[in-house]
């Protein structure tokens, strides 16, 4: 029987896993359609008016949502901590302190993005 050891393996899958997003990439190439126009040229900004054009947005946009993006990750690694503390099986006073305490810093950094909202995203 032919064995495999664990880096061997690794390589084995990632040279798999590039020739497929590879092979995707050119297909999408082929396949797309190449005349741009005003509506293709368009920013799509999630509900707030567009300006510029799609070129120029690419570094503008990350900073742009930045906030929303910290704010997510956040209120997820809240969740994740809550539960987590959920499971576990003894509520000493430690830990209800230690999560009373997070909950207050993670609900306070919230609080301030959305008073900070309006000079963040423009």
């Amino acid at each position: 029987m032919f064995t495999l050891s664990g880096s061997q393996a690794f390589w084995i899958f990632t040279g798999i896993e590039l020739g497929f997003l590879s092979v995707a990439i050119l297909a999408a190439r082929l396949i797309s359609a190449k005349n741009p126009n005003k509506t293709k040229t368009t920013i799509y900004e999630c509900g707030q008016k567009p300006f510029g054009e799609a070129r120029s947005f690419r570094l503008l946009g990350i900073t742009r949502y930045f906030g929303y993006a910290v704010a997510f990750f956040a209120l997820d690694a809240f969740a994740w901590i809550i539960l987590t503390s959920a499971i576990s099986v003894s509520f000493t006073l430690d830990v209800v302190s230690i999560i009373i305490t997070y909950s207050f810093i993670v609900a306070l950094a919230l609080a301030y993005f959305l008073v900070e909202r309006k000079n963040l995203v423009r």
